[in-house]
């Protein structure tokens, strides 16, 4: 009876070896489908050409900021040379206006950097 099941122990070992050599095979031939996948999927989102745009705008979309989103920004020949993108923020930031502190309701300009006040720094 023990030769018997010797014989069983011994037989069995390379059955459980080849099925983990398979299973070893198997779990990095998917995984290396997979980082190929990942590797094709970054190419295709990166490439300059409008093959693939409806892929790109999902990416887009995921990752940065969505398309409805965006700003579509002129051509530089239309706009006008003395309104670049600073000086319009600065300029809008510059115009008069005159409203209550959000704190303590008393009425701050433009100039103020801190409610006269509170001393509420302003932005």
């Amino acid at each position: 009876m023990t030769i018997i099941a010797g014989w069983a122990a011994h037989l069995a070992l390379p059955l459980f070896t080849w099925f983990d050599v398979g299973a070893t095979i198997i779990v990095l031939t998917i995984a290396a489908l997979l980082l190929g996948g990942m590797f094709m999927f970054v190419r295709i989102a990166s490439d300059d050409s409008d093959r693939h745009k409806e892929l790109k705008e999902m990416v887009e979309t995921l990752f940065g900021t969505p398309a409805h989103l965006r700003q579509h920004a002129e051509p530089q020949s239309n706009k006008d040379p003395a309104k670049s993108t600073g000086t319009a923020v600065s300029a809008a930031a510059a115009a008069p206006f005159s409203e209550p502190c959000p704190a303590c309701s008393e009425t701050i300009t433009e100039r103020d950097i801190e409610c006269p006040s509170c001393g509420l720094r302003l932005l």
